[in-house]
This record gives structure tokens, C-alpha cells and sequence, in this order.
């Protein structure tokens, strides 16, 4: 795996709590950056950029999320090197991190916290097929998803730049969440919703309680979907209180 996955956001002389940051589907390092930053000294910020963005822009994204989940773990369990792992993903990168806590037991990390997520077994809300649209239905329903500001609509470069990771992303996600059957994690879990979020639901979050074995608690805040824009300091805020 690329050493580059892994992305120390402050200097690299950890406490004993790192805190492993998977943002929303086509984003990389710079959409955790505020939330990290919020989060030292506490716990030390790791962000996850995956292949398809950013200097990684020219290697192919992975579509496979239990694959990618182990190698993550294997690379966590090392880099952490025996400080406290704590796992947080904002919307389908809440998925990949419950896919992680799952492939590091049987060590557990410490926390898994989920923002706007619906939690596996829940309904699907995204359309089979949405990702391979053409690009201006596409990046519509993407700006209508929260994962970009609409002004990029007139940004073709970039969104040229973006599409490959986005469209893998959403396609991996939406493959994966229809699978039947679901693993209790041995973490707690924390989930985070936006009170005006109109894309995930009460009853999508509280759904997560039935993937732990160890604990399920809600945070609301008072904003949309879009929380690691919108609410670095409230989400770091959650996350210390939630942790043990």
C-alpha cells in the first residue's frame, strides 16, 4: 500500500490517541484538514486519501471497500504503533470506517464515529446506476448529495479532475450497502447528524446501535449534511465527549 494513504495532519509526534479521518466519497485530505486541526492536541489527526485524488490522482480508485478496509487496518495497526486507534468517517466514508473497525478486530479501536450516514441495512436511497450518468445529471445529484459547492458546476476542470474518484466512490458505496448481512463491531459507536440534513434520517442513525456490541450514541448539531465543511470545531467537540 502507498505510504501516502495515510496523511499526518500536525507534526508526527503522537499522543496516545490517533485519530484515523475518512472523508466523503470523491474528497481527500483537505476535506478532514479543518476537523484534524480542531482535533490536536488531544488526539493525533491522520486523514485517509485514497488512490484517485489529490498526488494520487493518477492511480486507480479501488471499488472493492472490504479489500481496501484491510489493507487500511494493516497500514493503521502499524502507523499507530500501539497508541489508541480512533475511527471517524463523514457520509460513505462513515461506511469505510466501520469496514476498517471491522477488519482490525480482533484489536478494536477505541471509538468509531459516523456523520450523515445512513447505517448498513438500512434502505438504499441512492439509485442504482446514478454513477454512470452523463457528467451534468451526475454532478448535479452530487451537489444535491452535499459532496460539492454548486459553483463548481462551472468548473469543468475540476470536476474532469474529480469525476473518476466520485463516480468509483459512489458506486462502491452504493454496491456495498446492499449486501445483506452485517458484523456487529466490538467499538462504540458515536453517530453525528446535521439537524437540517435532509439526506439521512433519525431513524438512519439510530440503526447504527444494532453494529456494536459495545454502546450507540447520537450527537444532532444544528447544520446540514455537509458537517466537516460546515462544523469542524462542533464535530471535534463530539468526538472528544464520546470518547472513553
Amino acid at each position: 500500500m502507498n505510504e501516502n494513504w495515510l496523511v499526518d495532519l500536525v507534526p508526527a509526534e503522537r499522543p496516545g490517541r490517533v485519530a484515523y479521518l475518512f472523508p466523503h466519497a470523491g474528497a481527500g485530505v483537505s476535506a478532514v484538514l479543518a476537523l484534524g486541526r480542531a482535533l490536536a492536541p488531544d488526539s493525533h489527526p491522520v486523514a485517509i486519501r485514497l488512490p484517485g485524488r489529490e498526488s494520487l490522482l493518477d492511480e486507480p480508485p479501488i471499488a472493492d471497500l472490504p479489500t481496501l478496509a484491510k489493507r487500511l487496518a494493516c497500514a493503521i495497526r502499524t502507523h499507530a504503533g500501539g497508541a489508541q486507534i480512533i475511527l471517524y468517517g463523514h457520509s460513505s466514508g462513515g461506511i469505510l470506517a466501520y469496514e476498517t473497525a471491522r477488519a482490525l478486530e480482533p484489536e478494536t479501536a477505541i471509538l468509531l464515529a459516523v456523520s450523515a450516514q445512513q447505517a448498513p441495512g438500512t434502505a438504499v436511497r441512492t439509485a442504482a446506476g446514478c454513477w454512470d450518468l452523463p457528467d451534468d445529471e451526475f454532478f448535479a445529484q452530487v451537489v444535491a448529495d452535499g459532496y460539492l459547492p454548486a459553483e463548481l458546476l462551472d468548473a469543468p476542470d475540476i470536476l474532469e479532475m474529480v469525476a473518476p474518484a466520485l463516480r468509483a466512490d459512489y458506486r462502491a458505496t452504493h454496491e456495498h450497502l446492499i449486501r445483506v448481512e452485517w458484523t456487529p463491531v466490538a467499538s462504540p459507536i458515536l453517530t453525528i447528524r446535521g439537524a437540517e440534513d435532509q439526506t439521512v434520517t433519525a431513524e438512519d442513525i439510530a440503526a447504527w446501535s444494532a453494529l456494536t456490541t459495545r454502546g450507540h450514541t447520537t450527537v444532532l448539531i444544528a447544520a446540514g449534511h455537509n458537517l466537516l465543511r460546515d462544523c469542524p470545531a462542533e464535530l471535534a467537540e463530539a468526538l472528544r465527549h464520546a470518547l472513553p
